[in-house]
């Protein structure tokens, strides 16, 4: 069903990191070099490689905690991360998270050169390839950004703070180091070149189209508090072909209650398969979390069940099984708008919006209360219950310290200590591993 490909030079790739710096390796000789469009599609739709996320910004996020013994069995950058270490690799340590966005981003850039160099190839396979290079390109270098950067023009002095920025496939090349307004200044840009260039429906949900390219584009501009920008981008997916699912027609006694590709599934990505940190017998949802549903809401039910050892644990993601769904639903689109028109003053539309996406969630009568800053609350407390376990609570946090100064100390104990993180915007910067660092100018 989704394309792959086994070229000698992407199983290369996977050694980099075992040896030096991924993005300072030299390219090998005998690497196979792909050469007809079939090849290079299968480049950028190899499921495996292209659509992962990141699994650090969930093992920093309060979606979950774990217990003492669990813990022991995580690797070190995990348990480093799961006690909020802004350094969590050890110098030894290759840091994956990292290798997994810039090999996306090489991919992609691999593709870019290509259509460059104007091979006798039809307009529709130039631009279908470039759209999607430029798409993922621009997707891996977001969740960079959320790990290692500040939020550009926050007002928070981002002069400390680069990331490689890679605009070619010569890994040997000599490298830029870009603030997060370069950085940012290149996403935005990427994604607004591919939407006149990615089909409006693709083959699969795993590949981009026009309408994820607008709710990725929502997605960050919420994060970066540009909202009349995150509500336009919004207002356009909702035009595509998706439809939200009404819970109450689900099966609340599946193992696993949502299919893969749903209705709502407006891009599929899924967090990658780092240890055990998401399984459903290590990460469990605090009684807190739980307490938070209101007895009419469909999505509890749906979303959790009760472990025989006294735990609740997840099983309400749209991978249709127990990976980590971190791809964008229709229900957060409805969620970016309605927080949109809120923060805009556009009380009446963020409200419909916030309707619309509840008619589907509750049995009965749905609990909202009036007036801007309440409604921002229960806008907000509804996007915490229906992106539970979605890989983008680090972000929302980030967010809210950095443009509503709204800061939250995280608890979590471990063997009877208790470990404590304050979410301000200077704790939300990850330091790059070390033996990456030493690869940068």
């Amino acid at each position: 069903m989704i394309k792959n490909t086994s070229y000698t030079y992407l199983f290369a790739l996977m050694l980099f990191s075992a040896c030096s710096g991924f993005l300072d390796e030299k390219p090998n000789k005998n690497i196979l070099v792909p050469e007809s469009v079939s090849e290079y599609e299968a480049l950028i739709d190899n499921y495996d490689q292209i659509n992962l996320t990141p699994v650090l910004p969930f093992v920093y996020a309060d979606d979950y905690y774990t217990l003492a013994s669990n813990w022991q069995r995580f690797m070190p950058w995990q348990q480093n991360a799961y006690l909020w270490s802004d350094d969590p690799y050890l110098p030894d340590e290759s840091p994956l998270d990292y290798f997994l966005m810039y090999r996306k981003i090489f991919n992609a850039n691999i593709i870019l050169d290509k259509v460059n160099t104007a091979p006798e190839w039809s307009v529709d396979d130039l631009n279908r390839l470039k759209g999607k290079a430029l798409f993922w390109r621009a997707h891996a270098y977001y969740e960079l950004a959320v790990l290692h950067l500040p939020i550009p023009e926050s007002g928070f002095d981002e002069s400390d703070y680069f990331i490689p920025l890679v605009t070619d496939a010569e890994l040997g090349s000599t490298k830029e180091n870009a603030n997060a307004g370069e950085i940012f200044s290149m996403i935005l840009g990427d994604l607004e070149n591919s939407l006149s260039l990615l089909p409006e429906i693709p083959e699969y949900a795993s590949q981009p189209s026009k309408y994820a390219g607008y709710a990725l584009l929502a997605r960050i501009n919420l994060y970066l508090g540009k909202y009349e920008n995150a509500r336009e981008y919004a207002e356009q997916v909702l035009a595509g072909p998706f439809t939200l699912m009404d819970y109450g027609m689900l099966d609340s006694t599946s193992s696993y209650p949502f299919n893969l590709f749903n209705s709502e599934t407006v891009l599929f990505t899924n967090m990658a398969s780092q240890g055990t940190v998401s399984n459903d017998n290590i990460a469990f949802i605090t009684a807190d979390l739980m307490g938070s549903f209101d007895s009419l809401d469909l999505r509890l039910p749906l979303y959790t069940f009760s472990n025989d050892f006294g735990t609740v644990s997840f099983r309400g993601s749209y991978t249709g099984d127990y990976s980590v769904f971190t791809g964008i639903g229709l229900d957060e689109v409805y969620l970016i708008l309605a927080e949109s028109n809120v923060r805009l003053g556009n009380e009446e539309e963020g409200l419909g919006n916030l309707v619309s996406l509840l008619e589907k969630r509750y049995s009965g009568q749905i609990p909202i209360l009036l007036g801007e800053e309440v409604l921002l609350e229960t806008v907000l407390s509804e996007r915490r219950k229906s992106l539970l376990f979605r890989g983008q609570r680090w972000a929302d946090l980030k967010r809210f310290s950095y443009w509503d100064n709204q800061y939250y100390i995280l608890k979590r104990s471990l063997e009877e200590e208790e470990i404590l993180f304050e979410s301000k915007p200077e704790n939300f910067q990850l330091k790059i591993a070390q033996r990456e660092l030493a690869f940068m100018k």
